[in-house]
């Protein structure tokens, strides 16, 4: 067991965790200093769901009131009718959160498997223009926070924020820029958009880990790719990594969140896209 190489580990949970929350994309980055650091842990999944499942872990903690409130108001519309006309908002919001992640879930289904194939041989180039595509984004919609003020989410707001997101099952494409500008665009206030956006992170976060829960059921001697089991101590730099993304998230949530909350996205679309044309034309470099 390496110390330097549980350091590596360490900090690219920090980088998942930081960046997750910020609409710089997580993945994009992941990889980036993967590729910096010279460690393969993408040969397999298992170490991109426990990361992001840290993120996950700390983004319902952060949220945990509006979550609470949101079950059990679906559950006291659906069991007691009595309760409905105070519990329908909670309710519906629910139905929006899922109406929202069909079209991620449809997309994964189906296409999951031929994106993974083609990012292992041009991650690079993949990743810098996600990046570029997420600048461009962020660009377009760069003032409309200081001009939306609707609070309120239709459902066609739903649907048109779950179809971009399903966009950001590619690599380098951030989820949470994506789905907030989605927002935005669609005149919801930054903290509407925000919100929503989150909310969403978590049945997709969820539906992650149940594809490779399937994964591991089909093929059990493949499912677990990227661990060495010649060197078991591996999974302890897996198990950090996540630790580091739970506490990442956290602080990047208590106090970098207040950037992103403020509309300040000019200065986002910048670093994205100097990240992306490094990463994109190094890509096509060494190809």
């Amino acid at each position: 067991m390496s110390f330097v190489e549980l350091l590596k580990y360490i900090f690219l949970g920090i980088v998942q965790g930081m960046t997750e929350v910020l609409p710089i994309s997580s993945s994009g980055h992941v990889a980036i200093f993967q590729q910096i650091l010279n460690i393969k842990a993408d040969e397999g999944i298992l170490f991109l769901i426990l990361v992001n499942i840290g993120s996950m872990l700390a983004i319902i903690y952060h949220f945990r009131k509006f979550i609470f409130r949101l079950i059990d108001n679906f559950f006291s519309y659906v069991f007691f009718p009595s309760t409905r006309f105070e519990s329908s908002e909670g309710f519906e919001y629910v139905i929006k959160i899922v109406i929202a992640s069909v079209p991620a879930a449809l997309l994964g289904f189906f296409m999951a498997s031929t994106i993974d194939s083609f990012y292992q041989e041009h991650y690079l180039i993949i990743v810098g223009a996600g990046l570029l595509l997420t600048a461009t984004i962020l660009y377009i919609v760069r003032n409309a926070s200081y001009i939306n003020s609707r609070q309120t989410i239709t459902y066609k707001d739903a649907l048109f924020v779950g179809f971009f997101q399903s966009l950001a099952i590619l690599p380098g494409l951030s989820r949470s820029g994506i789905t907030t500008s989605s927002g935005l665009f669609r005149k919801m206030s930054m903290e509407t958009s925000l919100n929503f956006s989150f909310m969403l992170y978590i049945p997709i976060s969820f539906g992650s880990f149940i594809r490779y829960a399937i994964i591991i059921i089909r093929n059990p001697e493949n499912a677990l790719l990227g661990i060495n089991w010649d060197k078991p101590y591996q999974l302890i730099y897996y198990i950090a990594a996540m630790i580091a993304s739970i506490i990442a998230t956290r602080f990047a949530l208590k106090f970098m969140f207040k950037l992103f909350r403020e509309g300040k996205l000019i200065g986002f679309a910048v670093y994205t896209f100097i990240l992306g044309m490094i990463a994109f034309l190094t890509g096509i470099i060494t190809t």
